[in-house]
């Protein structure tokens, strides 16, 4: 199989099991890679990760190039930049697709910068059109107000996306592909990580998050100060409800980048969202647009998120909150 001007993958594996980000951007890649007749690589680099890249193949990777070994044990952005380098000199890809994780971001810098390449992050939306294999990235700019249409004239034509962009991607395990082994050179190339020892810890189990939870009140910069949101925060808990913010609240350093709801944070899908404070910039309507049903709650009736807001309600969001969890409460007894 030809794979010279392939649309390539960077995969990540956790636990020996491709990661859900991954799983989206190899159906992605096929989905281009069946407008323009090219094949979809995966590239899979860990110290035990063969099984990962079968799963790939059964994702739609045509192949997997697999970089394997004990120095790829413990993730380090040079030696892992370095190995993506050579792999691209040896295979010339057409498309090289990142997740917007902090590793993938650190390994899509390097690479931008070593190669002199276009990198296009957080990418909303891709196409090719009449078989051409020039990609048009969508992404938001100025704080999602406009998006933006970009091509690169460097190729690869690198680019990162983020989770829960490109959804429904199943396995075929009947899918067959290649798995090979990646032509690298290191010698010479350490890293500056090293392990001295490793307990592996449970991740704690919330109740309730943004990925599982039915109900989710979100805060803008309409509640005031971090206060405000810690307000906020409290009657989320006490209706059974998640929680999370607009990105201007984890800008100003309130809550943590794991909160956040928009394009450049999570994308969430609840049955309800209660929007309190949020003036409803493009971003985080992205963010919020699979919900079911959304409530908003602003004090401007001018406020964009009242053209797409099923309820609203024009109003001091504290004075509103109170009248809201009586009436939930009432309906979840």
């Amino acid at each position: 199989m030809e794979l010279k001007q392939s649309i390539f993958v960077y995969t990540e594996v956790e636990e020996g099991t491709l990661t859900k980000l991954s799983v989206e951007l190899l159906g992605k890649a096929r989905e281009l890679a069946q407008s323009c007749s090219k094949a979809v690589v995966a590239l899979v680099i860990g110290e035990h990760v063969r099984e990962a890249a079968g799963q790939a193949i059964g994702y739609g990777a045509d192949a997997a190039v697999v970089a394997e070994g004990p120095q790829f044990a413990v993730f380090d952005s040079i030696l892992y930049a370095r190995a993506v380098q050579q792999v691209i000199a040896a295979y010339t890809p057409s498309v090289f697709l990142l997740g917007a994780t902090k590793d993938s971001r650190d390994i899509g810098g390097r690479v931008s910068a070593a190669l002199q390449l276009g990198l296009v992050a957080d990418v909303t939306g891709a196409e090719m059109k009449d078989g051409d294999d020039t990609v048009t990235w969508i992404r938001p700019a100025y704080t999602g107000k406009v998006f933006a249409a970009i091509r690169t004239k460097t190729r690869p034509q690198l680019a990162t996306v983020g989770e829960g962009i490109f959804l429904h991607n199943a396995s075929d395990p009947s899918r067959k592909g290649e798995i090979i082994t990646a032509p690298l050179s290191l010698d010479g190339v350490t890293g500056k990580r090293r392990r001295t020892g490793f307990t592996a810890v449970a991740p704690e189990k919330m109740a309730l998050s943004l990925e599982n939870a039915e109900i989710i009140v979100g805060a803008g910069k309409g509640v005031g100060d971090k206060a405000g949101m810690e307000q906020v925060q409290a009657f989320a808990e006490r209706i059974g409800a998640g929680f999370g913010v607009t990105k201007p609240l984890v800008d100003d350093g309130w809550i943590s980048h794991d909160s956040q709801i928009g394009i450049t944070g999570k994308k969430v899908a609840p049955k309800i969202y209660i929007a309190l404070g949020i003036s409803g910039a493009l971003q985080h309507k992205l963010g919020i647009k699979d919900a079911k049903i959304i409530v908003a709650v602003n004090k401007d009736p001018d406020a964009p998120i009242f053209k797409f807001a099923h309820f609203g309600i024009v109003g001091d969001l504290f004075e509103a909150m109170p009248a809201l969890e009586k009436r939930i409460k009432a309906l979840q007894a």
